[in-house]
C-alpha cells in the first residue's frame, strides 16, 4: 500500500507536469522535417507547413482552434488519378445493365430543372455527366448494394483493363483502382488530420461511389464525404433499404461545392486542395485573404509518372480556360501550384514505376 508520503510525492509530481504543459505551447505532430516525405524540399512545401506551424501555435496571431481547422479536398484528379476517363464512368461502363435511350434522354432535362430551382450552373461539366450516367444504369437499387458493387469495383478491377472506356489509346496502369491514389496528396490529409483539422473530400463525382472506398484509401470516413447526390426514397420496412431514385439531389461540381460544404460542414474551411476549374468556387469560397486561408492546385504536368494536361496558364479551347483555377493562382499569393514533376519525388501510394512510350496528353 502506498504510504501518505509517497502519494503525496506522485500528486506533486502530476501537478508539476500539468502546470509546464499549461506554461510551454504545444509542439505541432509533425517536426518540419519530418512532415510530407514524399514532397521535394522546396516553396511550396515549406509554405504550406508554415501555414500549418502558424495556425496550430497558440502564440500566433494566425492561431485558429481546432474546431475551426476545416480543410477540402477534391477528389478526382487531386487524391487518385482521373485520366484517360473518370474512374466512376469506368465502373458505370463495367456494369451489365443496359439504359434505353429514351430513359437516358429524360435525365439531363430532369437535372437542369433541378439546377434552374436551386439556381445552380447549367450542365456543361463532365462530372455531371456522369453522375446521370450513373443515375440511369443504378436506379431502383439500394445504396448499400451500390457502395458494394462500387467496393468490389475499385478493389478488384485493373486500371488497365480496356474491356470498356473510349480513350483506349492511352496506356493505362496495370494496377488495380485502388491503387491509384496520390501518396503525397495522402500524406497532406494525414498532417493535416495529426494538426487538429477535420478533413473533408468535396467531389463533383457521387457522394456514394467516392464512400464506397474513401475511408480505406484516404482515411477520411463516409460521414465526412461531400459529393454529388441523387434523390432515395425508404421502403419503410424495419431494416429496410435507402433506394436511389432517377432524380438528382446535390449537384456538387463548380458552384455545387460551396453549396455542399455550407450544408454538410456549416463551416468555411481555410485549406482548399483540387486541381481544375471544377474547384473554382470552392477556391473563392475558401480564400478570405493571404495568412487566413491557403488554396493548394496539384498540377498535372508528370507524362513520365502520370499524365500531362490542363497544366499551362492561358491555355483555352478556344472559349473559356482549359484550368481557370490555375490561371487565377498567378495573380494569388496564397493559391500554391503544386507541380507533380517537380515537388512529388513519387506519385502513387502504391508506388508504381514510370510508365513507358504513352502518349501525354489523356484528355
Amino acid at each position: 500500500m502506498i504510504n501518505r508520503k509517497m502519494g503525496v510525492f506522485f500528486l506533486s509530481l502530476l501537478l508539476s507536469v500539468f502546470c509546464l504543459g499549461s506554461i510551454f505551447p504545444s509542439f505541432p505532430a509533425y517536426a518540419s522535417n519530418e512532415a510530407l516525405t514524399s514532397w521535394n524540399e522546396g516553396d511550396n512545401k515549406t509554405e504550406i507547413i508554415a501555414f500549418v506551424e502558424q495556425i496550430i501555435d497558440s502564440t500566433n496571431p494566425k492561431y485558429v482552434p481546432p474546431e475551426e481547422r476545416v480543410a477540402v479536398f477534391d477528389n478526382d484528379g487531386t487524391l487518385w488519378a482521373e485520366r484517360p476517363q473518370y474512374f466512376q464512368l469506368d465502373f458505370i461502363e463495367a456494369q451489365p445493365k443496359s439504359v434505353s435511350q429514351i430513359k437516358f434522354n429524360k435525365l439531363p432535362k430532369t437535372t437542369q430543372k433541378e439546377l434552374d430551382t436551386n439556381r445552380d450552373s447549367k450542365i456543361d461539366s463532365d462530372e455531371i455527366k456522369v453522375v446521370l450516367n450513373d443515375i440511369a444504369v443504378f436506379e431502383g437499387i439500394g445504396t448499400e448494394e451500390y457502395i458494394a458493387l462500387a467496393q468490389n469495383f475499385v478493389y478488384n478491377t485493373n486500371h488497365d483493363d480496356l474491356s470498356f472506356g473510349n480513350n483506349q489509346q492511352y496506356q493505362r496502369f496495370d494496377a488495380k483502382y485502388k491503387d491509384l491514389t496520390y501518396k503525397p496528396v495522402i500524406e497532406l490529409v494525414n498532417y493535416l488530420k495529426d494538426n487538429g483539422f477535420k478533413v473533408y473530400i468535396c467531389s463533383g463525382g457521387g457522394v456514394d461511389f467516392v464512400r464506397s472506398f474513401a475511408k480505406d484509401a484516404y482515411g477520411i470516413p463516409p460521414e465526412e464525404v461531400i459529393g454529388s447526390a441523387i434523390k432515395t426514397k425508404f421502403d419503410r420496412e424495419f431494416g429496410g433499404k435507402v433506394i436511389r431514385q432517377a432524380f438528382l439531389g446535390q449537384y456538387n461540381d463548380k458552384f455545387g461545392k460551396p453549396v455542399g460544404i455550407e450544408r454538410h460542414i456549416g463551416k468555411r474551411p481555410i485549406i482548399a486542395v483540387g486541381n481544375s476549374s471544377g474547384d473554382y468556387e470552392m477556391f473563392q469560397y475558401t480564400d478570405v485573404g493571404v495568412d487566413k486561408s491557403l488554396i493548394v492546385l496539384i498540377n498535372h504536368d508528370d507524362c513520365n509518372r502520370e499524365y500531362e494536361y490542363n497544366n499551362i496558364p492561358g491555355e483555352t479551347d478556344g472559349t473559356e480556360p482549359l484550368n481557370k483555377s490555375l490561371d487565377e493562382a498567378q495573380n494569388r499569393e496564397n493559391w500554391k501550384v503544386v507541380s507533380m514533376k517537380n515537388d512529388f519525388n513519387t506519385i502513387f501510394e502504391s508506388n508504381l514505376p514510370p510508365r513507358e512510350n504513352l502518349s501525354c496528353q489523356a484528355s
